[in-house]
This record gives structure tokens, sequence and C-alpha cells, in this order.
């Protein structure tokens, strides 16, 4: 597919019916998380990349865009999700997510969703070669027990555990692998489609967090078996959390994850 998946999802979303008229809420651009309330109701969110936005600041300002968000578009502010330029496309994100979330209500009929950790919903075998793309780390222990080999890719992989390698070998890792695990963060940084382009020999491919809140058919075209997400219990505290800089820990007490399968009774267009 020539089409980049945050073209596409941008695609899927400006078909849905009345997404003209929904406007900005609330934006936070917390420490661990942003966060994008809706005129609907829905939440989205997205991993703020603090510290590479932080390098990337000038004169102070993080955001560009600050004190001009609320009572906007918000299919305008998720077109900010193309931008190469990280203080926009989490913003735009975001956003996205946010929207997403209503066309999969729209749609529940194409799904499988279950609650509970995406690691519960995926079959490990002794004899797997796994690749977690980013280093998510309580699931570590958890894999290496069940697999034959953990391969992990991290961008920031300074680390000189066993295992561990730059994501710049995913081109010699991936193609053996037969489950792959990929962080959301990766829709994100614009890396997700070359990523999934290697995958093509894998049982499994997961993408997985709270970034990953995508509409979920442009991954399930792709190769993606499953989705590992959140769905959000009180929008509220959600915005709290994030805005006062708390990560996945403290927002599960306000989220619960959920593990999201294509339909196969379903046709998926």
């Amino acid at each position: 597919m020539n089409e980049r998946i945050v073209e596409e999802a941008l695609k899927r979303v400006k078909m849905v019916a009345g997404v003209d008229d929904v406007l900005i809420e609330q934006v936070v651009l917390g420490l661990g998380y942003t966060g994008v309330r809706l005129s609907t109701g829905h939440i989205g969110l997205c991993y703020t990349f603090q510290p590479e936005i932080a390098q990337s600041a000038q004169h102070c300002q993080v955001s560009d865009l600050a004190g001009t968000l609320v009572g906007t578009s918000a299919i305008k502010l998720a077109e900010k999700a193309q931008s190469w330029d990280l203080r926009e496309s989490v913003v735009g994100f975001a956003t996205l997510n946010a929207l997403s979330q209503s066309v999969i209500e729209q749609n529940l009929q194409n799904y499988v969703i279950s609650n509970g950790d995406v690691i519960d919903s995926i079959s490990l075998h002794k004899t797997d070669v796994t690749v977690l793309v980013g280093y998510i780390v309580p699931m570590v222990p958890y894999i290496r027990s069940k697999v034959k080999e953990l391969y992990i890719l991290e961008r920031t992989a300074s680390r000189r555990e066993e295992g561990i390698f730059p994501d710049t070998a995913c081109d010699q890792i991936l193609p053996k692998a037969d489950v792959v695990l990929i962080t959301g963060t990766a829709i994100v940084n614009g890396t997700i489609d070359h990523l999934l382009e290697l995958t093509t020999h894998a049982r499994e491919v997961a993408v997985i967090g709270a970034s990953a809140g995508i509409i979920p058919e442009v991954l399930f075209n792709r190769g993606v078996t499953i989705m590992g997400g959140i769905k959000i219990t009180d929008a509220v505290k959600v915005m709290q959390i994030v805005s006062e800089g708390g990560g996945t820990p403290a927002l599960k007490s306000a989220m619960q994850f959920v593990s999201i399968k294509p339909n196969k009774h379903s046709i998926m267009e």
C-alpha cells in the first residue's frame, strides 16, 4: 500500500457523518501523555515524547498552538497527525485517537473486543522467536518465560542488556519473527508503516499501548492480528492524571485494558 496509515485513518474518519461539527473541548500536553477531549465526550491519548519535544522547543515554548485550540475543529487538528514535527503530531494523534473512538463505537460488529491485557490474548509458544518493538519493561519477564528467544528493539538503546538492540536493526530482526509486539508510539513517530512491511511472516502481530487508539481497520489491513488499547472509564480523572504528569500506572485507576481483533464474520472494507 502506498498510502500511509495515518493518511488512511484520517480519510476514514472524515467519512463519518457529523465529524465536521465536532470541536475541541480540552487539550492537555502532559509530561507522560497528551490528552484531547472532544465536544462528543470522547478522549484520545498519545505518548508525549517529552524528551524529544523538549529538545526541539525554542524560546521556552513547547507548542506553537498553545492558547488557540479549544473550540476549533477536531478534524482540522487531527490532520496535524501527518506532521513530522512531534510537537504537532502528538496533539494531532491524540485528536485522531479520540475521533477514532467514535468510529469504533459505531462499527462494533466489525470487532471482537475483550477486556484484559493484550498479552493474555496472544498464544506464545516455546519455539517462538518474538520481537518487542519498544522496551515495555513489565512485559519482558513474562514473554521471556514463554518463548524461545526475545529481541527488543528500542530507539534509545543505550542499555547493554542482552537481547536489546537499536531500532535500526529492525530490517534484520523482524523478518524472522513468529510474534511481533509493537508499541503504539510507532504510529506516532512514523515508523509503523515500515515495521509492518517487515512482519509478513509473523503468526501474530500486535500493536499495543494507550497511543494505539487509531481505527483498527487500517492496521488489520496491513497484517496486524490484534490491537491492545484502552477503554476510558472515568474521563475527568484521565484528564486530571494527564495534566498532573501521570503515566500508565496512574491511568489504570481510570481506564481498563482491552484487546481488539477483527470479526472474521463481518465484512471489513
